[in-house]
């Protein structure tokens, strides 16, 4: 046999040990579908409403509706407040990364040697300037 018949009975042999677990993942997947199916078709009001009948249900949904609505616009607010303050302190953390290059670039650079010339010290003549 060749290699290439070689791989092929490795890849198959391989293979065949993943459809059981594949079946098995298939009907879970299945099951866990359709008890949401069900438990979604059963819950078509909320059950703050679940007492009421006829007009009284009506505004009670509608109620329910605003309320979340208006919960709804309140975590938008508070979401978009907290992207404002994630984005200046990204904005913070880039000033403060470019300035520890900038230091780390100073710091890599060789010191500056610059010679001071003394001064020149002119002293007053000696004795008295009659």
């Amino acid at each position: 046999m060749n290699d290439h018949n070689l791989r092929y009975l490795e890849s198959s042999r391989k293979s065949e040990g993943l459809w059981p677990q594949f079946l098995i993942g298939a009907i879970g997947v299945r099951v866990v579908l359709s008890g949401l199916q069900a438990q979604a078709s059963e819950s078509q009001t909320p059950w703050e409403c679940s007492s009421y009948n006829s007009d009284a249900h009506t505004r009670c949904l509608e109620a329910f509706v605003e309320s979340q609505r208006d919960q709804i616009a309140a975590l938008q607010g508070k979401m978009q407040a907290q992207q404002e303050t994630v984005n200046h302190l990204k904005d913070q953390i880039d000033r403060q990364a470019s300035s520890r290059a900038d230091l780390q670039r100073q710091l890599a650079q060789p010191p500056a040697v610059v010679q001071v010339v003394p001064p020149l010290y002119a002293y007053p003549p000696m004795g008295l300037g009659l």
